[in-house]
Order: C-alpha cells, then sequence, then structure tokens
C-alpha cells in the first residue's frame, strides 16, 4: 500500500466516526507526524476499540513482543491508549478528543525530535477543529464548572468540581495541549496566560505518568491550581472524572469556535453571576475578564445571561467584592 494511501485511509477511520471530512486539509499532515506509515497501517487494523495483545497480534500477524514495543512507542507519542496499571491492558488507537489527537499531541512538553513541527501541525488544526467541526455539532461538546471559590453555599457537591476530583487517588498537571501549540507556532501574538494547567485525574494521570506526559501532583495542589487558574482569568471545563481544561479565550478549541461562530460548543455552568448596584464602583475589570463578552458597564455592572457562561472569571478581581453567585433560573 503507497505511504499516501495509508494516511488516507487513517483519516477516514475517524471520519464516519467524528464526521471530520471538513477537516482533510489540516488532519491529513498532522497524521503524518503523529504516524509513521507502518504505525498508520497498525492504528487503522487494531481501531478504536483495540484489544489485547494476543488477540491483537493474531489480528495483525506481529509477534507479540515486537508489537508490545512498537504500541508502547506510540503511546508515548499519543496515538495509542494503554490501559494503565494493568498487567494484560487493553490497546486501541486513541480517538480524537477528549482525550484524543487534539490533546495527546500537546502534553509532555517537547520531547521527541518531531514535536515541533508537531506542534505547529496541532495547532493549524485545532484552529480548523475549532471554527468548523464543533460549531458543526450544534450542540453543546463539553460543560463549564463554576470556579469553587465563587459558589453560593446551596451548590451540591456534583456542582463543585473541587468535590468531584476528591476521590480520583491520583491528580496530575500537564502543559495545555491548545496553549503550547499556539505558543510554538505563532511566537508573540498569543496569551499570557499559565501553560501547565491541564489537570489529570485517575487513569488518565496513571496513563499520563507512564507516558511521561504529565506529573503527579496532591489533591490540595489540585485545588490551588483551580483557584490560580481563575484568577489568572481561565474557564474549568470538560469531565472532573478524567482532565480539567483550564481555557483562555485565545488558544483553546472551544472559545476559537465561540469567537468565531457564537455556537453553543460550552454548556453553562449552573450559577450566574448577581451584581450589587450600592457597592459597584462600574470598574470595568469584570467586563475585561470576561471570556464572551456577556458584561457590560455603564453606572453599574449588568450581565447579559444568555451569554454568560458561569464560569466566574468575574468573581476574583472584583475590588469592590460585589459580585456574588446564585443559582441560574
Amino acid at each position: 500500500m503507497k505511504e499516501k494511501d495509508i494516511y488516507k485511509e487513517l483519516f477516514e477511520m475517524y471520519d464516519p466516526f467524528y464526521t471530520v471530512n471538513m477537516l482533510e486539509k489540516t488532519m491529513i499532515p498532522l497524521l503524518r507526524i503523529q504516524f509513521t506509515p507502518k504505525e498508520a497501517e497498525l492504528a487503522v487494523t487494531i481501531g478504536f476499540e483495540g484489544g489485547k495483545i494476543e488477540a491483537l497480534s493474531e489480528k495483525t500477524g506481529i509477534e507479540k513482543g515486537k508489537l508490545k514495543k512498537i504500541l508502547n512507542i506510540m503511546a508515548d507519542k499519543g496515538t495509542v491508549w494503554i490501559d494503565p496499571a494493568t498487567e494484560d491492558p487493553v490497546y486501541k488507537t486513541i480517538g480524537l478528543a477528549g482525550p484524543g489527537l487534539v490533546e495527546t499531541g500537546g502534553w509532555g512538553n517537547i520531547r521527541f525530535p518531531h514535536h515541533v513541527s508537531l506542534m505547529k501541525a496541532l495547532h493549524h488544526f485545532e484552529v480548523e477543529f475549532g471554527k468548523k467541526w464543533l460549531p458543526a455539532i450544534g450542540a453543546p461538546v463539553a460543560r463549564v464548572w463554576a470556579t469553587p471559590a465563587a459558589l453560593p453555599e446551596d451548590a451540591k457537591p456534583e456542582e463543585n468540581v473541587a468535590e468531584m476530583i476528591k476521590d480520583a487517588g491520583i491528580w496530575g498537571v500537564s502543559n495545555c495541549s491548545c496553549r503550547q501549540p499556539h505558543w510554538i507556532t505563532d511566537p508573540g501574538n498569543h496569551c499570557e496566560h499559565y501553560l501547565e494547567t491541564c489537570l489529570f485525574m485517575g487513569d488518565m494521570v496513571r496513563w499520563g505518568l507512564e507516558r511521561k506526559m504529565c506529573r503527579e501532583i496532591t489533591y490540595e495542589e489540585a485545588v490551588d491550581l483551580l483557584k490560580t487558574c481563575n484568577e489568572n482569568g481561565l474557564v474549568h471545563t470538560h469531565d472532573p472524572g478524567e482532565f480539567i481544561c483550564n481555557c483562555c479565550y485565545d488558544c483553546c478549541v472551544f472559545f476559537v469556535g465561540i469567537r468565531s461562530t457564537d455556537a453553543p460548543i460550552l454548556s453553562p455552568s449552573e450559577f450566574i453571576p448577581r451584581f450589587d448596584d450600592d457597592n459597584c464602583s462600574a470598574c470595568g475589570i469584570c467586563a475585561d475578564r470576561c471570556p464572551v463578552d456577556a458584561i457590560e458597564v455603564e453606572d453599574t455592572a449588568a450581565v447579559d445571561l444568555g451569554k454568560c457562561l458561569g464560569c466566574g472569571v468575574c468573581f476574583p478581581t472584583c475590588p469592590a467584592e460585589s459580585i456574588q453567585f446564585e443559582r441560574r433560573v
């Protein structure tokens, strides 16, 4: 099979699963960097369901020891998932997102000779992914979590992201898989937010540690990271069962899509800000920080609840402490 054919075949494997036909121009160059021709062929063969090494050896015709070595190299590159801390794990081609190729190529900093070119290809792909694929879904693909410090007293444990990650047992952090590729691709024309902000939990940490894609932290450090990210203007998103993104308006694929199309890519939290008109100094800091321009300030601050994500980015830097969060009606 010709080299160009196997990358097309690999692309088409993602296509019906995620409807990514609109991304061919940027995705195939990304695949060419992430997979050697032999790895691409193997990824197509084992698929998204994958299997254990005995079954995959029979399916591929590759001796188990040799196959295991190849799959571990692919896992280090972020293209194969291997169940962590398991004697007889399942090996499978990693999907597109959540986690998938959108994230794994950008985790773990620069570790391989191909990583700088990978970061650049990943950034171009992520921009197209945010502008085209996410809006085309027509419904939210992830949710926003109100920052714990802003939560009202009636917030439930399942609405508090700090409580939801408490029992994960293991926590980790890595560089943002959107921010780092943007910085490398377009030096000087990007945000200045913190870089190490992707928060891993549970098996995602174990996998990330095995693959050298993250570093382990304590629960207390994880909670402190949420607080620091909120103060830095970042929005908590995604699934606390696996990983939490701390997203900026400039680099994050979610916000690339939102600012390009106004599509409902993120589901807002259960909470909204209320401003104390008597205390509000109309300084405008909250409006400047809002990632979706939901706040306007004249005599006092006012929020457009139709736009508001309920993230709490406006909360920590109000000099008059005039912002309180309450349940969204």
